[in-house]
């Protein structure tokens, strides 16, 4: 945005507002119509490990790597995209040093 356009009170297009990986996530589980169980059940890991994802509880969740690769499997599970879930949460667990 530029400073003319924030001057006319422009406002981001809705595309350019970010999302956290967990929220983009658990909408997919939403729309899928799965549980937490479900989700857990399918990808090989406990409902907690699953809802601490989706809540962004980065010290509940298990190493980075181990982290990722929940995220894709979940992210293949409802339908979202891999390459942008493993962008985003690598981002995420950076910014809480994680």
């Amino acid at each position: 945005m530029t400073e003319s356009d924030a001057a006319r009170g422009a406002r981001q297009p809705v595309w350019a507002i970010s999302i956290h990986v967990g929220e983009a996530l658990w909408r997919g589980r939403l729309r899928a119509g799965l549980s937490l169980d479900d989700v857990a059940g399918r990808i090989g890991v406990d409902p907690e490990t699953v809802g601490a994802l989706e809540n962004s509880d980065f010290a509940r969740l298990p190493s980075r790597d181990g982290a990722i690769a929940v995220a894709r499997a979940y992210a293949q599970l409802v339908g979202l995209p891999k390459k942008w879930v493993t962008a985003a949460l690598d981002k995420e667990l950076l910014r809480h040093n994680r």
